[in-house]
């Protein structure tokens, strides 16, 4: 977009109070460190509603500005220009009168355009401005019932109610070489950023895609809302997804190479109101698995763990929300413990990551394959440790526990908030409290939490209230008077966020002779985790704290995690 001075377009946003001059001042600043647009930035940034922009380029520019919100279009000019064209650029002819061609542009200073179209159309055009969302509902709006070569169509439906008779225009859309190169960008960009997820989301006005990077869901990127249908359509053919079903959600996965680097990404599709939001996990398998140092597993965290992981027989199990990293801690695991003199079988839903040397198997519900079931034909395989990629209900949990307590070494997951709440939750579903402490040889909560980057971080000294929370939490034996932490800042090598990745802070729970009475006796939660404390055991919070304090993490990234 042309926006002329950039110092005058400033000023008139300041003297009409849309922004303040500071605002100007980092705008300017990011405008020519980023060598974009002020207008853009400004845009970018939020500092200024796309409306009030485009009303004051056009008080700079002295072009008047045109609402296709607001004033009726006469179709008889639309088929003037294609859509396809209206949308390469951005622009649609709203008026026809005495030899004139009024039209409604993002940019009306493009002149490239607009002598291009006096040549088409052999008439005298004259550009106002409009906004893009403007734009966007009005190609929707005009073309649903035109056509997109601009031909009247007769008893069109809604865009969103297309069924199998539109299925070979939307496949047609869906292969034209610019929706397949914005799909590619995008899982591309994914890649290079490394999100682990990416949402295309459809909304009544609006289309766009968000990464999910280092677990927090980035600022939105607009797509064009006249290719939501392509796009969508786009995504679901690589996934191998039934394009003509849009009614129920479905699920697929999509194999692609990016930068010499195979990416696996596991597509799952949602029907809304506004179309099918797209959420898309995005799996690197060029990463490998990571060591105990890489998930944060240090000190005595290491101690107990490399203890329990090596026992004969026994259930060890993963605890926390969705997201926190549970599967990846296990394949960690195994690959730790894995040798040629051990059957080591797993059921997962899904298969992750391959590791050599391991029989990995995914469960598959429609073809009767559950984690229950899969369990009951594993233990007949003479297995040495069993991976079960989650205990749901109480016959994969007593299988589970059987086979614990007959020889194996049994691997699983759970959704609790901390170490101790995996034991009342077996309990509840159904195990009995003298056979889970018989087969139970320790429970690893944890979390995820964002790692500062090293090259930016910066430290300072604790508050008096972040002392008071260390102090309380910590529990030393002398209150600390001062303590150092460490707060983000923002450098290139971290695309000025002062984060870059993630790392586990973790609570392993090793139940000994007390512990284990404590649960036959169905015991409180909070007695078992008093008893497990005064035997060392190290809290999720505590060791965040910890980390906060070695310069790791932040210490509102901890509280804000664990609360």
């Amino acid at each position: 977009m042309s926006t002329g001075k950039h110092v005058l377009l400033g000023e008139l946003l300041i003297s009409k109070k849309l922004i303040r001059r500071e605002q100007l001042e980092e705008a300017l600043a990011d405008a020519k460190r980023s060598n974009r647009m002020l207008g853009t930035v400004l845009l970018q940034k939020g500092m200024v509603k796309e409306k009030d922009m485009v009303l004051v380029l056009s008080e700079q520019l002295n072009i008047p500005f045109f609402d296709l919100e607001k004033y009726k279009i006469d179709l008889d000019c639309i088929n003037l220009i294609s859509k396809k064209d209206a949308l390469r650029w951005k622009l649609l002819p709203v008026k026809r009168e005495d030899g004139n061609l009024i039209v409604a542009m993002i940019d009306p200073m493009d002149l490239d355009v607009v002598d291009e179209l006096e040549q088409r159309t052999e008439l005298n055009i004259i550009p106002m401005f409009t906004t893009m969302s403007n734009f966007r509902d009005a190609v929707q709006r005009i073309y649903s019932v035109v056509g997109h070569d601009g031909q009247r169509l007769q008893g069109v439906t809604h865009p969103e109610e297309t069924e199998e008779d539109d299925l070979p225009q939307i496949t047609q859309m869906a292969g034209q070489s610019e929706i397949i190169k914005t799909v590619q960008k995008i899982f591309e960009e994914a890649v290079r950023v490394n999100a682990s997820d990416v949402h295309v989301e459809p909304q009544e006005k609006d289309f766009y895609y968000r990464f999910r990077i280092d677990g927090v869901l980035q600022k939105q990127y607009p797509l064009e809302k006249t290719d939501q249908a392509a796009i969508i359509s786009r995504i679901k053919i690589m996934a191998d997804i039934n394009i003509a079903q849009k009614r129920i959600p479905q699920d697929g996965r999509i194999q692609l190479r990016v930068d010499k680097k195979d990416i696996d990404l596991r597509v799952a599709t949602f029907p809304t109101i506004y179309g099918e939001h797209i959420a898309i996990r995005v799996l690197d398998k060029s990463v490998g698995i990571l060591s105990f140092e890489q998930l944060g597993i240090i000190g005595l965290s290491f101690f107990n763990l490399s203890n329990i992981i090596h026992k004969p027989y026994g259930i060890i199990l993963v605890t926390g929300p969705t997201g926190s990293g549970k599967t990846t801690t296990l394949y960690s695991i195994l690959n730790e413990i894995s040798s040629k003199k051990k059957n080591i079988i797993t059921l997962e839903d899904p298969v992750e990551y391959s590791i050599p040397g391991i029989h990995q198997a995914q469960i598959n519900v429609k073809a009767g394959l559950t984690f229950s079931t899969g369990l009951r034909s594993i233990v007949r395989l003479d297995p040495d440790i069993i991976m079960i990629g989650e205990i749901r209900d109480k016959e994969t949990a007593e299988i589970s526990i059987h086979a614990a307590l007959t020889g194996h070494l049994v691997f699983s997951t759970l959704h609790t908030n901390d170490a101790v709440s995996a034991v009342s939750r077996l309990i509840d579903i159904g195990v009995e409290p003298y056979l889970l402490s018989s087969a139970l040889t320790g429970v690893i909560a944890q979390r995820l939490v964002r790692r500062l980057c090293p090259d930016c971080r910066e430290a300072y000294d604790a508050s008096w209230e972040e002392l008071e929370v260390i102090n309380k939490e910590m529990a030393h034996e002398k209150n600390l008077e001062k303590a150092t932490l460490y707060r983000p800042v923002g450098c290139a090598n971290c695309f000025q966020v002062g984060y870059k990745g993630r790392i586990g802070i973790y609570e392993i729970l090793i139940p000994d002779e007390q512990i284990k009475e404590l649960i036959n006796q169905k015991a409180t939660n909070q007695s078992i985790s008093n008893t497990a404390c005064k035997a060392n055991m190290i809290l999720l919070k505590q060791d965040g704290i910890e980390k906060a304090l070695e310069g790791i993490t932040t210490l509102t990234q901890v509280l804000g995690t664990i609360g």
